[in-house]
């Protein structure tokens, strides 16, 4: 006999971060809620679409795309996962490359031309007035979802790479990376490899300032059918991330618990920039972000319509007050994991 069919429960795919690893490593007690820890090269949508999962964090953009497509999920919102992608982007050391404006007409790799972080590597483009199609794109694998199609008048070639696009670099085959990690050079190779922004945590900080967008990268979908047959589990979805990210916050502020010896400073640092809520969940503070990301997905061709907010998450999920919040000081525990938190 199936699992489903021993025990009714729900079953939550997330993936691992500090700020989720209480309810991953089970410190949370979840009810009906089965998680299971989903590595991040797996990906979880085709086990949403196959009923394999209940819920489960995938890519933003893909998650438009489904949406756009008639898939039968919604969302919650939350946002495990955002980067600023300023960080990310490579040039060979002897380039003439000096500002994003300078790739126009050149060649740029990327693990995935729809993934959702090179989709904010294209905004990054766009705001410095170089359009997707004036680039001449490389992609290191297929698209996350098979019914995804490239833009007309976008030339996206396929290009493996084996060490993140570097190795393609530092060969002259392409002339700028763009990806979601960093990547590793390999040795005796460190100095003929730059980022592209010398300052790249200034500019960062500076592009927050400016437009108070942390970019998000991935979302809770959550499949209608499991909805239906518990109209709160968009509810309880929240209420456990929300207590992960409250105890993930605790955590950090007992900087000893790092190897970051500048921690601390750092920690300040980020809620001076950021409040006490660096990682916020809920509509109302990502609204002007999530408007942006629709408006772009269109324009870049992800999806045949510009979708609304309301088509995105479920409205009983929208409801939640999310309460985590981070202090400005190490509390008052020696370390492990706080009972009050549960």
């Amino acid at each position: 006999m199936r699992l489903r069919e021993q025990r009714p429960i729900v079953i939550l795919g997330a993936q691992r971060f500090d700020r989720t690893a209480a309810l991953v490593d089970g410190l949370l007690p979840t009810g009906r809620i089965w998680v299971i820890h989903v590595p991040p090269a797996r990906p979880v949508v085709p086990g949403l679409l196959a009923g394999l999962f209940d819920a489960g964090e995938i890519p933003l953009a893909q998650y438009i795309f489904a949406r756009d497509q008639g898939d039968p999920l919604t969302a919650i919102p939350v946002f495990p996962d955002r980067i600023f992608v300023q960080q990310y982007v490579y040039v060979r050391r002897d380039s003439d490359i000096a500002s994003p404006g300078d790739l126009r007409g050149k060649r740029v790799w990327v693990p995935g031309y729809l993934y959702t972080a090179c989709f904010w590597h294209r905004a990054m483009l766009q705001e410095h007035g170089v359009q997707p199609h004036e680039v001449l794109w490389f992609a290191g694998g297929p698209e996350i979802d098979p019914r995804m199609r490239h833009p007309d008048g976008v030339q996206v070639k396929p290009l493996p790479s084996q060490q993140m696009g570097i190795d393609l670099l530092l060969a002259g085959e392409v002339d700028c990376v763009m990806h979601e990690a960093t990547p590793v050079v390999p040795p005796g190779q460190e100095a003929r490899v730059r980022r592209l922004f010398p300052d790249v945590h200034a500019l960062q900080r500076d592009a927050y300032r400016r437009t108070g967008f942390f970019p998000i990268v991935h979302i809770i979908a959550v499949r209608q059918e499991a909805l239906e047959s518990w109209p709160e589990l968009g509810v309880e979805l929240c209420r456990l991330y929300d207590q992960a990210k409250a105890v993930a916050y605790r955590l950090l502020q007992n900087e000893r618990l790092t190897s970051l010896p500048l921690m601390r400073v750092y920690l300040d640092e980020t809620m001076t920039l950021f409040g006490d809520d660096p990682w916020p969940y809920g509509l109302e503070r990502n609204r002007q972000e999530l408007e942006t990301t629709l408006r772009l997905t269109f324009e870049q061709g992800l999806t045949r319509r510009q979708l609304s907010l309301d088509e995105l998450f479920d409205p009983r999920s929208l409801q939640y007050t999310f309460q985590a919040r981070m202090s400005s000081g190490a509390p008052p525990w020696s370390g492990g994991f706080p009972a009050s938190d549960i």
